[in-house]
């Protein structure tokens, strides 16, 4: 009998549990041998035509799940004032703040938020995402959201 390592064409079998599997799920390695079957992670991404000018985008999420992690990337340098960007859930409730710093700033800055409140989403809902206009410069902000599916 070959090694299981060595099998091939119609002796390869599925991963153990597939037989139990939801619909959509995947299997996540852990790395110690063993894993689960999940909704994958995806992200939604979106531009703030201009940081310098209060606004609000919105990015639609297709499946529920829960934000992990918001990134954004500045255009370019900002020469007044700070910028705060503002993450809320369908529900207006803030998942937390981004402070866009104009010191230093330059085209590729980037900012990061991990919520850990107000961050679980549903299927077919929003997120939007606000800018309060505090800074001078007209820049884009590039903004993408990952969500881990459920």
């Amino acid at each position: 009998m070959p090694l299981h390592s060595a099998l091939t064409g119609t002796d390869l079998h599925e991963p153990k549990g597939v037989a139990a599997a939801a619909s959509g799920k995947t299997y996540l390695s852990d790395g110690l041998g063993s894993g689960s079957w999940v909704v994958p992670p995806y992200t939604v991404s979106g531009v703030i035509d201009d940081v310098s000018t209060a606004a609000t985008i919105y990015l639609p999420i297709p499946f529920a799940g829960t934000v992990t992690k918001i990134v954004t990337v500045l255009a370019g340098s900002l020469t007044t004032a700070n910028g705060t960007v503002t993450v809320r859930n369908a529900a207006a409730a803030s998942m937390g703040t981004l402070t866009i710093t104009q010191a230093g700033s330059a085209a590729g800055d980037i900012d990061t938020l991990s919520p850990v409140s107000n961050n679980t989403v549903t299927s077919d809902s929003r997120i939007s995402v606000e800018t309060d206009g505090a800074c001078d410069t007209a820049r884009k902000l590039f903004v993408t959201v990952y969500i881990q599916g459920s």
